[in-house]
């Protein structure tokens, strides 16, 4: 049997809601969500039994992370590596020879490299279709 799942609250001096987060077991689980003064809502964040889960990661029910990384259109792609500078955990790797971008095990999801490539080249497909992390010979 699943722990039951509690909500607590936390409210701006105006009444407005400012953090609303889920417990179970005690634990915080599921989403914790924050809104500005204004009620407009400021951050996400995903909890599985106390650990943090960033947003735009996909996990399973048992919060492992599920990876699907970023897929290339190798015919808008420019090759201008714009994805490979934002990265900030350096997991893209730019091959010029094969016209190919690798992404490895280090992505974390942030979805960076697909907003700022100015060609539309990188999307996020529902289930990996193709190859994306680099093999090491």
């Amino acid at each position: 049997m699943d722990p039951p799942i509690t909500v607590e609250t936390d409210n701006w001096p105006n009444g407005t809601l400012k953090r609303e987060t889920s417990y179970a077991g005690g634990q915080r689980h599921g989403w914790e969500t924050t809104f500005h003064p204004n009620g407009q809502r400021a951050t996400r964040r995903r909890w599985a039994l106390d650990e943090p889960l960033p947003p735009g990661q996909r996990w399973d029910s048992d919060g492992n992370r599920l990876a699907t990384k970023p897929d290339l259109a190798r015919d808008t792609c420019i090759f201008c590596g714009a994805c490979v500078g934002v990265c900030p955990t350096n997991a893209m790797f730019l091959e010029y020879n094969n016209r190919d971008i690798w992404i490895d095990e280090n992505c974390t999801d942030c979805l960076l490299c697909i907003r700022i490539c100015p060609v539309g080249a990188l999307t996020y497909p529902a289930e990996p279709q193709r190859n994306t992390t680099r093999t090491l010979a």
